[in-house]
């Protein structure tokens, strides 16, 4: 049912892969003290991702048409990215448009 957050999770988590993949070719350089504040780091920026994952999805899901909760309709209001979502959605369509097209 949810494939469009599937979708989303699977970016963030190959950027983040790619991201660590990058931290453990210098981890031999770079003092042990270092890299876990670059660890920690990488981790709470992926938790913050999943937070806007999960906003991303409701709005996907309010267009579609779902009924949504109070509390989801007050998370989308206090997260502020309606805008960004909605400026996406303008680009992709007109991505696709082609008045030469047959």
């Amino acid at each position: 049912m949810e494939f469009n957050k599937n979708n989303l999770i699977n970016s963030v988590l190959n950027n983040y892969y790619e991201t660590f993949a990058q931290t453990l070719d210098t981890s031999d350089f770079v003092p042990e003290k270092f890299n876990k504040k670059i660890y920690k780091y990488i981790f709470k920026n992926m938790q913050k991702k999943f937070k806007e994952i999960e906003i991303y999805n409701l709005l996907y899901l309010s267009d579609i048409g779902y009924k949504l909760s109070v509390f989801d309709k007050l998370k989308i209001y206090l997260s502020g990215l309606r805008p960004i979502y909605n400026n996406s959605r303008k680009k992709a369509k007109k991505k696709d448009y082609n008045p030469r097209k047959p």
